[in-house]
C-alpha cells in the first residue's frame, strides 16, 4: 500500500470513498448526497493551501484524507479543518491520519486543526487521533432541516 498526495484523476475514487463514509458509518436520512459538491470540495483540497491524501493499493483508492485550510475565525494564524477520513482498510486510515497530523504540525501557520469523529466510532479510535495531537474535547451538535427533534 501507498500513501501519497491526492491527484486530480482520483477525485471521483475519492468521492465514492465519501459517499460511503456517510452512508455507512452515521447516516444522516434527511441530507441528500451532493456528489458535485463533494467533487468540488475535494478539487479545492488539491490545491497547494489544502491538503488531500490517498491510500491506494494495487492501483485502487481504498482510503482517502482531505482538509481545508481558512483564516481563523477568532483567532489569528489558520484553521484546518478535516472534511473527510475514511478508508476501507484500517491500516491505511491510521497511515492516512499520521500523514495529516504530520502535515499539520509542519505548517506554522495552522493554529488549530478539527477532525469529528461520530459517537458510533470505536473509543480505539479517539485514542489514536489523540495520541496524533488532536487532543481538546469538543462536543458538537447539528441543527437539520427536516430533522427530527
Amino acid at each position: 500500500m501507498i500513501i501519497r498526495k491526492a491527484k486530480p484523476q482520483d477525485v471521483a475514487a475519492i468521492v465514492d470513498l465519501a459517499v460511503e463514509s456517510v452512508t455507512t458509518i452515521a447516516p444522516i436520512q434527511e441530507l441528500k448526497i451532493d456528489r458535485d459538491a463533494m467533487r468540488n470540495m475535494t478539487e479545492l483540497c488539491l490545491q497547494p493551501a489544502h491538503f488531500c491524501m490517498v491510500a491506494e493499493r494495487d492501483g485502487v483508492i481504498v482510503g482517502a484524507v482531505a482538509a481545508q485550510v481558512v483564516p481563523g475565525f477568532w483567532f489569528h494564524k489558520l484553521q484546518c479543518s478535516v472534511l473527510m477520513h475514511y478508508a476501507r482498510e484500517s491500516g491505511a486510515w491510521v497511515k492516512l491520519m499520521r500523514a495529516l497530523a504530520a502535515w499539520v504540525k509542519g505548517r506554522s501557520g495552522i493554529k488549530m486543526a478539527l477532525i469529528e469523529v461520530e459517537d458510533c466510532h470505536d473509543p480505539k479510535v479517539l485514542r489514536f487521533i489523540e495520541r496524533l495531537g488532536f487532543t481538546r474535547p469538543s462536543t458538537n451538535r447539528m441543527y437539520i432541516r427536516g430533522g427530527t427533534q
